[in-house]
């Protein structure tokens, strides 16, 4: 079973200051994690430049430094960036010192101040931590699962088009094993918002 729509409410109690929705039901907000990735992330950035929407994009750090020309192409369109730790880590499994060491060495290759934990996972402690330092912490309203090998097209189409009223932060991701279904997803449901008349906005 596929839930995807966060458990806002409860998650609030323990992430109180952290960002899951937009404040205007008439935005949504695309962001993509785990990037930047030749070729997935150059397909992204094509269609969104197609539609001429600016999105979030959720970098790893060690992804940046691999691929710097990739990463440059996300600047040059003005996407907004965000850290994802420098190595994809699972906060769960790592000391405070460990993961927020993490955090900062992403911080020396880009100057950003939006956060969003690897798998959603994050200590209470950990989470003060960041809003100490003036992180801005991101999680989603609705995930895609285009990451997901059991997943296809048409359900993860109705997944998204069933949730999508307007105000939500959409979780996709520009990695090799989600490039499969969002080839075809990102153009159908960026089309499907349009109908809805709902304005593309980066978080920020």
């Amino acid at each position: 079973m596929f839930f995807s729509q966060t458990p806002v409410y409860l998650l609030k109690q323990i992430y109180p200051d952290a960002q899951f929705y937009l404040n205007h039901a008439s935005q949504v907000a695309l962001t993509f994690d785990d990037g930047p990735i030749p070729e997935v992330t150059e397909f992204v950035i094509d269609v969104l430049n197609h539609y001429n929407i600016t999105a979030t994009f959720f970098c790893v750090g060690e992804n940046i430094q691999k691929y710097p020309d990739v990463f440059q192409k996300l600047i040059q369109k003005n996407h907004s960036i965000g850290n994802h730790t420098f190595s994809h880590l699972n906060a769960w499994n790592c000391t405070n010192q460990d993961y927020l060491q993490d955090v900062f060495k992403f911080f020396k290759i880009y100057n950003t101040r939006l956060f969003r934990p690897p798998y959603g996972k994050l200590k209470p402690s950990q989470y003060k931590a960041l809003l100490k330092n003036n992180f801005k912490i991101f999680f989603w309203s609705i995930i895609s699962y285009d990451y997901h090998q059991k997943m296809t097209v048409e359900k993860c189409l109705k997944i998204l088009q069933s949730k999508t009223t307007g105000g939500q932060i959409i979780l996709f991701h520009d990695s090799k094993k989600s490039f499969r279904l969002i080839s075809e997803i990102l153009p159908l449901y960026i089309e499907f918002c349009q109908k809805l008349n709902l304005t593309f906005v980066p978080l920020k």
